[in-house]
């Protein structure tokens, strides 16, 4: 697993699968609906693919980044998108 992919990342809500993606250094996955529900599985990524093994089949991102960006007084956040839609996280601040 990608070190920075690791931690939890919340949906911006325009457009996600999941309100929330959580990666573990092991390569696990938990994607988490704001309904409670929490799929688990394995995430296989390398430099620019990601593939998620969960339930209800393979979900495969050909392409995907994370880039940080500052807001102002020290704060820093950083986005990871997976195939077009956004999740972000605080880095920093």
């Amino acid at each position: 697993m990608p070190p920075q992919l690791v931690g939890e990342w919340d949906g911006d809500g325009a457009g996600i699968r999941f309100d929330k993606i959580r990666f573990s250094a092991d390569g696990g996955v938990a994607l988490i609906f704001n309904s409670g529900s929490v799929l688990e599985g394995i995430a296989v990524a390398d430099e620019t693919s990601l593939i998620l093994y969960a339930q209800g089949g393979p979900i495969h991102y050909r392409r995907w980044s994370v880039e940080a960006f500052e807001v102002g007084s020290g704060y820093t956040f950083e986005n990871f998108v997976p195939g077009g839609v956004s999740y972000v996280r605080q880095a920093s601040g």
